[in-house]
């Protein structure tokens, strides 16, 4: 039960991650009325046809600017975690743990050839 929970959690904050500004846009679609009469810089000027859409552009400014902030965080991180091939050079061999064994079965399977198709291989 608890994994199941764990399992949806994870998805479901990867999906907001991925779909960030789908979501605003969503947002931004179903509040329009609300956005345009409340929260519209433009709403003295209604010439410029504004609409709300100067909510939605510095809503999507904002959400963009902390992505790339975040990108760039783990983008040094992840240079910081580069490894030269040449420091991982061995000087020796490093010996095997396993010892081939040869079976003591010697029976050879061995057959003749055969101008006729439809029968089993004959052993000798």
């Amino acid at each position: 039960m608890f994994r199941k929970t764990f399992v949806y959690l994870l998805l479901l904050s990867l999906v907001f991650q991925c779909l960030g500004s789908l979501g605003l846009l969503t947002w931004f679609i179903v509040n329009r009325e609300y956005i345009t009469n409340e929260l519209c810089e433009n709403k003295e000027r209604p010439m410029m046809h504004c609409n709300g859409q100067c909510v939605l552009m510095k809503k999507l400014k904002k959400w963009g600017e902390a992505e790339s902030q975040d990108s760039e965080r783990y983008i040094n991180k992840i240079e910081a975690l580069v490894i030269v091939p040449e420091t991982l050079k061995l000087k020796a061999p490093i010996p095997t743990l396993r010892q081939w064994i040869v079976p003591p079965y010697s029976g050879r399977y061995y057959y003749l050839y055969a101008t006729s198709l439809f029968h089993p291989p004959r052993m000798i």
